[in-house]
C-alpha cells in the first residue's frame, strides 16, 4: 500500500497540479531559512555582542572577525567539491521512493538541527568562532544536501519550454516571497522588542523559519510526485554508470553550460553584493535600531519585493514580445540608470548627508525598484538557460545529468556568496568601518550583561559611534556596494547575451529531435 504519492511517478510532460502547487511552494520557506543564513548570519554575529572586544586592544574583534571570514572563505571552497559531489550521489544512489525526494528530506531535518544550533548557541569571544567554524561547515553540507535535490527535481518535471518557463516563474515569486520575509523581519524586528537582546530576537526569528522550513520539506515529500524515470534507466544503461570523473567531463564537454555557468556566478555575486552591505549601510548612514536605518531597510525591502515581483509577473506576458537576449539587453539599462541612481541619491556627495536623507529618504526607494526589477528578470532567465542546457547535453551526448547540472549552480551560488563575503569584508576593513562595528557590538555586549540603566543611555552611545563615521568612509562604501557589482552585472548579461548561443528557437529544435530520436528507437525495439 503506497503512503499518499510517496512512490507514485507521473509520465509525460504535465506534471500534476498539486505538484507544481507545493513544489514552488515549498521554496518560499527553503530561502526564507537559507537567507537568513546567507544575508544574516554575519550581520547576527557583528552587531550581537558575542565577540570581544576591548577599547584598549581592538585587534582582538578584528582576529576574530578575520578567522570567521576565512572561515566562510575555506567553506566556500569545499563547495567546489561538496555540491558536485552531492550531485553525483543523486544521479547514482537511487532510492525506491524517489530520485530527490529522499534526499530533500534528508537535509531539511539535518539543516533545521544545525540552523537553530547556529543562532540559539550564545558562548561568547573565540567559543563563538569556534562553535561557528563547526556549525557552518556542517550546514555547508546539510543545505547542500537539501538544496541540490531540491533544484535538480525542476528540470526533471517537464521538457516542455512554455511549462516549464511557467513553474521556473512560480518558483521565483515564491523564493522571493520568503527573501523577502526575512529582509523585512529582522531589521524591523531587531531591536523592537523590548527586553530582549538583539541575539535574542535572531534566535526567535531562527526558530519560527525553521520550523516552517521542515514542515514544508515534509509536506512536498509527502505530497509530490517525481517523474517516471524508465526511460532516463534505460537511457544510463546505455551510456553506461554514472561517474565521479563525469562531474568535470560536464563542465569541459559542454561549451554552452559552461559558459552559462560564469554568467550566473557573476549575477549572484553582484545581485547579492547590495543586500549583503544593507544593514551595514542603513545603520551607519540613518542611525541604529529597528526605528532608525532598521525601519528605512524595511521599506527598501518593500521596494525589493515590488521590483522582483513586478519582473515575475511580468515576465511570461515580455517573453510574448520579446527575446531572451532583448530581455537581458533591456535588463542591463534598467540595471544601469537604478545603480547610478542610488550612487548619487544615497551617499553624501553633496554635503554631509546623502541626498535622500530626512524628509527626503524616500528618494532612495525609487532606484531601489530599478535595480530590483533588473535584477529578476536577469535572474529568470539564467535559470531558463541554464536548464536548456540539459536538453543540449542530452541532443549532443545522448545524457540529460539534471543533479549534476543543478549542483554547478549551487556552488556558483555559495562561490559567488563567498566572493561577495570577501568583497563587503574588504571594503569595511579597508574603510575603517570595522572598528564602528566592533564599537557597537561592545555596547551591544554591555547591555546585554546588565550595564545600562535605560535604552535612552545605549542610544545615546551607539549614535556617538555612528556620528564617528566620516563623509570620506560612507563614500568608499559606495565603490564596494555600487559600482562593483554594477560592473559585475554588466558582465555577466553579456556573456548570457552574445557568448551563450541557446536560444528559443536553437531550444525547440533540439528537443524535437530528441524526441523523434526516442520515437525511433521504441520503434526499433517494438
Amino acid at each position: 500500500m503506497k503512503f499518499y504519492n510517496l512512490t507514485e511517478t507521473f509520465t509525460g510532460d504535465i506534471p500534476p497540479r498539486s505538484t507544481e502547487i507545493v513544489y514552488c511552494g515549498a521554496s518560499i520557506f527553503r530561502d526564507a531559512c537559507y537567507q537568513l543564513v546567507s544575508s544574516f548570519l554575519l550581520t547576527y554575529i557583528t552587531f550581537s555582542g558575542l565577540l570581544s572586544y576591548n577599547a584598549s586592544d581592538p585587534s582582538v574583534y578584528l582576529s576574530q572577525m578575520s578567522v570567521i571570514s576565512i572561515i566562510v572563505v575555506i567553506c566556500r571552497i569545499w563547495d567546489g567539491v561538496n555540491d558536485p559531489i552531492m550531485g553525483w550521489l543523486i544521479e547514482k544512489v537511487h532510492f525506491k521512493w524517489g530520485k530527490y525526494k529522499p534526499w530533500i528530506l534528508i537535509g531539511g531535518i539535518l539543516n533545521t538541527g544545525v540552523v537553530l544550533t547556529l543562532f540559539l548557541a550564545h558562548p561568547t569571544g573565540w567559543g563563538f568562532v569556534a562553535l561557528f567554524g563547526v556549525f557552518y561547515f556542517l550546514w555547508d553540507i546539510v543545505w547542500t544536501i537539501n538544496d541540490i535535490a531540491y533544484w535538480s527535481m525542476l528540470p526533471s518535471l517537464t521538457s516542455d519550454e512554455k511549462r516549464r518557463n511557467n513553474i521556473t516563474t512560480a518558483m521565483q515569486i515564491c523564493i522571493s516571497v520568503g527573501v523577502f520575509a526575512v529582509y523585512g523581519a529582522v531589521p524591523l524586528l531587531v531591536g523592537a522588542i523590548e527586553g530582549m537582546s538583539s541575539a535574542d530576537t535572531y534566535g526567535l526569528i531562527a526558530i519560527v523559519v525553521s520550523v516552517f522550513y521542515l514542515t514544508s520539506q515534509i509536506v512536498l515529500v509527502i505530497t509530490c510526485k517525481e517523474h517516471d524515470r524508465s526511460e532516463e534507466t534505460a537511457e544510463e544503461k546505455e551510456n553506461g554508470e554514472v561517474r565521479f570523473k563525469d562531474i568535470f567531463r560536464l563542465f569541459a564537454k559542454n561549451d554552452q553550460f559552461r559558459y552559462i555557468i560564469i554568467a550566473i556566478l557573476l549575477n549572484y555575486l553582484a545581485a547579492g553584493t547590495l543586500v549583503a552591505f544593507g544593514m551595514y549601510y542603513f545603520y551607519l548612514n540613518y542611525g541604529y535600531g529597528s526605528d532608525k536605518g532598521g525601519n528605512i531597510q524595511f521599506v527598501f525591502t518593500v521596494m525589493y519585493a515590488v521590483g522582483t515581483l513586478i519582473a515575475q509577473f511580468l515576465y511570461p506576458l515580455l517573453t510574448k514580445v520579446l527575446n531572451r537576449k532583448q530581455l537581458l539587453l533591456g535588463s542591463a539599462g534598467v540595471l544601469s540608470v537604478g545603480y547610478a541612481a542610488l550612487f548619487l541619491l544615497g551617499f553624501p556627495f553633496f554635503g554631509n548627508n546623502p541626498v535622500a536623507f530626512g524628509d527626503t529618504t524616500w528618494l532612495l526607494y525609487i532606484p531601489a525598484v530599478f535595480i530590483f526589477f533588473g535584477q529578476g528578470i536577469v535572474a529568470i532567465v539564467l535559470i531558463v538557460q541554464l536548464q536548456s542546457t540539459i536538453e543540449y547535453n542530452e541532443w549532443k551526448f545522448g545524457e540529460r545529468k539534471e543533479a549534476l547540472v543543478s549542483s554547478m549552480r549551487a556552488l556558483v551560488a555559495k562561490w559567488g556568496s563567498a566572493i561577495q563575503q570577501g568583497l563587503v569584508y574588504g571594503t569595511l576593513a579597508a574603510t575603517g568601518l570595522y572598528t564602528i562595528t566592533s564599537q557597537i557590538s561592545n555596547e551591544e555586549y554591555i547591555k546585554n550583561a546588565g550595564g545600562y540603566a535605560s535604552d535612552a543611555e545605549f542610544n545615546s552611545n551607539i549614535q556617538a559611534i555612528i556620528d564617528g563615521v566620516s563623509r570620506d568612509q560612507k563614500i568608499q562604501m559606495a565603490i564596494g556596494m555600487i559600482v562593483a557589482p554594477l560592473l559585475i552585472m554588466l558582465a555577466a548579461i553579456l556573456i548570457a547575451t552574445f557568448v551563450f548561443k541557446i536560444d528559443e528557437k536553437k531550444y525547440n529544435q533540439m528537443v524535437l529531435e530528441i524526441k523523434e530520436r526516442k520515437k525511433a528507437a521504441s520503434e526499433e525495439t517494438a
